[in-house]
């Protein structure tokens, strides 16, 4: 209600003793509603606005020690080879809530694989496979681009080396048993819990119980997750060195561990979907960064430090070597890629746009579900830009747009897709002599742009994740 409304309720004229007290408790019941008035559109607004950055002072603070796998500041790395390290970083917690051992080895998919610069797909090839998963805008259309590096981007750093896994930890269900539709529910999984209009994100990507993913920042964009990171020692050095993906994962308490506590997670910890996501985001980070990434856990990474965290709780390394193994064979196919991406474009209902799992749509007032929305990757060729001078495209993007133009191009097909309002162009070159690439997509209009992030707060009663915004426990970038 406007102050002046306010001002002229108290500002009555005095009356007669026989209507004073009358005419008080009118004013105040309409003094009391103006404020709740304001104090509910003060909180409308703060929560449309979402912002996560810490707004309170926080002081530095020191590591004693170089965690259970002795990291080298000097180097920007742990202890031992690559393989021995992810033996290392792979671990979580024991039934005593203390860091497990180390490994003693890990599934060959990999072992074979971490640290080294061979058997990696091809760009082309990748970009293929997600441009048939409808994700090219948000990965597709980076995979030109290195990763980022140490240092905050510092041209001479190393390009980041470690790929961390997480979990959400919430939201927390106390001492109440997991619901039946935990791996579909909409107030577990909607990702716009985890939007932030401010930048200020909690880890690169976000991958929900069903395999939908939120982008917070580009795997170009130095980020810092763990506490580790943020200790003073290195004075931002590590900044750029980790990668970081959030599974979402609720929790609740566990008997005999306090009043409330988060020690007990979902049997299985996390989907099918989640491990399928999480073996494609990391060959989409190791094709990036041009050698296959040491793969590491939050919990051992921050081990032995004061409000460290034990995530992810349940995580099966098998599981993930399993996905990363099928997704390896697929890209091996090429031409079963460009087949079924081929069988799609000529279905009859080709024109309607498909769901994208890496952007979700903006979440309904109403429902509280995602409505769909489709993912292009930039066409050099036709400048995807042209007319929109007010979005003009970053240099390294036209570069990678160069790149990525056909040899020898034949024909080029093009369609027009409409979806959430926005009109698509599509089109897909015939090289002379080789498969038909991969398709390209142009936008005629202004690409929509999300403001995404990890506020991580749900509006599910007193279910709270400890990763909400109010009581964030990470010093983030």
């Amino acid at each position: 209600m406007p102050v002046a409304l306010i001002n002229r309720l108290l500002s009555r004229p005095r009356l007669g003793a026989g209507v004073l007290d009358a005419d008080r408790r009118r004013r105040a019941g309409l003094l009391t509603a103006a404020l709740v008035c304001a104090m509910v559109g003060a909180a409308a607004g703060a929560a449309f606005s979402a912002e996560c950055k810490p707004h309170h002072f926080r002081p530095a603070f020191f590591v004693n020690s170089m965690g259970a796998c002795a990291f080298d500041a000097q180097t920007l790395g742990f202890a031992g080879d690559p393989v021995e390290q992810a033996k290392c970083l792979m671990r979580g917690m024991d039934a005593t809530r203390n860091l497990a051992p180390a490994a003693a080895d890990l599934p060959q998919a990999l072992a074979s694989r971490i640290g080294q610069d061979t058997g990696l797909p091809s760009r082309e090839t990748l970009s293929a496979f997600l441009s048939g998963e409808n994700l090219e805008w948000d990965f597709a259309a980076y995979l030109w681009q290195p990763v980022a590096r140490a240092r905050d981007d510092d041209a001479d750093a190393p390009l980041a080396r470690y790929f961390v896994i997480h979990d959400t930890s919430g939201p927390n269900y106390g001492h109440r048993s997991f619901p039946g539709d935990l791996d579909v529910s909409s107030k577990i999984n909607n990702l716009g819990n985890f939007r932030c209009s401010d930048g200020w994100g909690k880890a690169h990507v976000v991958v929900n119980r069903s395999g939908a993913m939120l982008v917070n920042h580009d795997f170009a964009t130095p980020w810092r997750e763990t506490r580790f990171e943020q200790a003073a020692n290195f004075a931002g050095a590590l900044k750029g060195l980790f990668l970081h993906v959030e599974l979402v994962q609720p929790r609740r308490s566990q008997a005999g561990r306090g009043r409330r506590n988060d020690a007990q997670s979902p049997d299985p910890g996390f989907t099918a979907a989640q491990y399928d996501r999480l073996a494609l985001l990391y060959v989409i980070a190791s094709v990036r960064a041009e050698h296959w990434l040491v793969p590491a856990f939050h919990a051992a990474i921050d081990s032995g430090l004061r409000n460290g965290h034990d995530d992810p709780l349940g995580f099966e390394i098998a599981s993930f070597a399993d996905s990363l193994n099928r997704l390896i064979d697929k890209l091996q196919r090429p031409e079963q890629i460009t087949a079924a991406i081929a069988a799609a474009a000529a279905a009859p209902d080709a024109s309607a746009a498909p769901r994208s799992s890496a952007m979700p749509a903006a979440e309904t007032a109403e429902t509280g579900s995602l409505a769909g929305t489709a993912i292009v990757k930039a066409d050099a060729v036709a400048q995807p830009w042209a007319g929109n001078t007010a979005n003009p495209p970053r240099q390294h993007e036209a570069s990678r747009e160069r790149k990525s133009d056909p040899p020898h191009a034949a024909a080029r097909h093009c369609q027009t897709r409409i979806a959430q309002g926005h009109r698509w162009r599509v089109c897909r070159f015939a090289v002379a002599g080789a498969r038909e690439r991969a398709t390209h997509g142009v936008r005629s209009m202004g690409r929509r742009v999300w403001h995404q992030g990890a506020g991580a707060r749900y509006h599910v009663g007193n279910i709270r994740t400890r990763h909400e915004r109010p009581k964030a426990r990470h010093y983030r970038a």
